[in-house]
């Protein structure tokens, strides 16, 4: 199958196209002062371990400890970078790659927030914030950096025309919206070398133009690998105030948007498809991939380079090796109010399965 096969980008060779997508397993704290604790190493351990598993990128991990918020991670002092190293080291005696993923404290569109009022003396320090947190991965031995720009979340809200109507040179034209992320790409790459690679999270936008032009302005920019997500709407451009996501895609419908009726998979794979045609990087594709058989019709039709998968690997950790005997395996129950989003020890999988396995 083509998803067992590597892929090598720059001088980082990857086993396979498996990929564990950036997902924070609540219920699950951190440790002191943000660091991983080591009940979510433990976590990781066991998806790792016996697994064929090519690219493992961690949850977000906060690039400012202050507001660091519920279950969250910082990656910004020594004692951080040395937990970090704790499962870097786990990955690679599995001989997975794996990347850490920044981002700035963020409460998200779908809470309101806006990021119209921030000051550029502030915007530059968050620029710094994030190349500091992108060195101490470095150090730690990844072998690359995933930048958080999807989701709803911060730099998303800075990407996209609906939430961003700034009128200085942060706002304004796409050039402008991408520049916080263009000075943290280029920041990166100061001390980013051939075996440290630069991957960006892209939130799309429901406007299939302006995804395909922002991911091209970001491949410009530097980055290595392109990795796309959920991000604002058009239908997301009013939140109500008592809206509560309850899976990883705060939003309020699943229906098809852009994508054919007929197209098998949802919008977020279609736009990271149509936005593969454009870019010359690997692209990692995600959202409801569910099954190894699904991932290698992707691959196979030259629509991404990576697939991602985030509930399969929590409802089994053996995800990898069942998957490999059949691939049409997935354990995932698809709940519409994922115990993901609240407390991962409430899916219905883990209560089967253990606490203990977990």
């Amino acid at each position: 199958m083509k998803i067992l096969e590597p892929i090598t980008v720059k001088n980082v060779t990857f086993k396979n196209r498996v990929t564990i997508a950036p997902s924070h397993p609540y219920g699950y704290g951190p440790g002191p002062d943000h660091t991983f604790s080591d009940d979510n190493i433990d976590y990781y351990r066991r998806r790792l371990k016996n697994q064929n598993i090519g690219l493992l990128i961690t949850q977000r991990m906060q690039v400012q400890s202050r507001d660091a918020g519920r279950g969250n991670f910082a990656l910004i002092s020594q004692d951080q970078k040395e937990k970090l190293k704790v499962l870097v080291d786990a990955a690679h005696e599995n001989g997975t790659k794996i990347f850490a993923q920044i981002g700035f404290p963020s409460t998200g569109h779908h809470r309101h927030e806006s990021v119209d009022f921030w000051r550029r003396e502030d915007l530059k320090a968050i620029e710094e914030m994030h190349v500091h947190s992108a060195r101490l991965a470095k150090e730690a031995g990844c072998d690359g950096v995933e930048i958080h720009g999807c989701n709803m979340f911060f730099l998303n809200l800075f990407n996209s025309p609906i939430t961003n109507h700034r009128i200085d040179e942060y706002g304004g034209n796409l050039e402008g919206r991408l520049k916080l992320s263009e000075n943290i790409i280029k920041g990166i790459k100061e001390f980013a070398d051939d075996n440290f690679l630069i991957d960006y999270r892209m939130g799309w936008n429901s406007d299939l133009q302006t995804d395909i032009e922002t991911a091209k302005k970001l491949e410009e920019f530097g980055i290595d690998i392109f990795h796309i997500s959920y991000g604002v709407r058009e239908s997301d451009r009013y939140m109500p105030f008592d809206f509560n996501p309850v899976i990883a895609y705060p939003g309020t419908t699943r229906e098809k948007q852009i994508a054919p009726a007929d197209y098998p998979y949802g919008d977020v794979v279609y736009t990271g498809a149509q936005i593969k045609k454009n870019l010359s990087i690997p692209v990692i594709l995600v959202d409801e991939i569910w099954t190894y058989e699904r991932g290698e019709k992707l691959l196979e039709n030259g629509d991404g380079d990576f697939i991602a998968y985030s509930r399969p690997f929590m409802a089994d950790p053996d995800f990898s090796t069942k998957s490999e005997v059949n691939p049409g395996y997935s354990n995932c129950l698809k709940c519409v109010e994922c115990a993901w989003f609240s407390d991962f020890h409430k899916c219905p999988r883990v209560l089967q399965r253990g606490f203990d396995k977990a």
